[in-house]
C-alpha cells in the first residue's frame, strides 16, 4: 500500500462481506453509530451504511489485505 496508515487504522468487514480500511478509536465515533464492537457506518465501495467490524490480524489473509487496500481510510475532518 502506498499510503500512509495510522496506529488506528484498521481493515474491518462490512456486513455485505466486503473489506476496507477505516479509522477505528475505541469509544470514539466521528464518521459512524457505535453497537458494541461493531458500527453502523458509510461503506466506501457500494455507498451504503451498514454494520462493520474489525478483522483481526490473525484472520487477514493477502486477499483481504489486497481488497481492503483498494479502499483507503479516509481521514476524519
Amino acid at each position: 500500500m502506498s499510503e500512509k496508515t495510522y496506529a488506528d487504522e484498521v481493515i474491518v468487514r462490512c456486513s455485505g462481506g466486503g473489506y476496507y480500511r477505516t479509522r477505528w478509536i475505541p469509544l470514539v465515533s466521528f464518521k459512524s453509530i457505535r453497537f458494541g464492537a461493531y458500527r453502523f457506518q458509510h461503506r466506501p465501495v457500494h455507498g451504503r451504511w451498514e454494520m462493520a467490524d474489525i478483522v483481526e490480524d490473525d484472520e487477514q489473509t493477502p486477499e483481504i489485505i489486497s481488497e481492503a487496500d483498494k479502499y483507503p481510510a479516509s481521514r476524519v475532518p
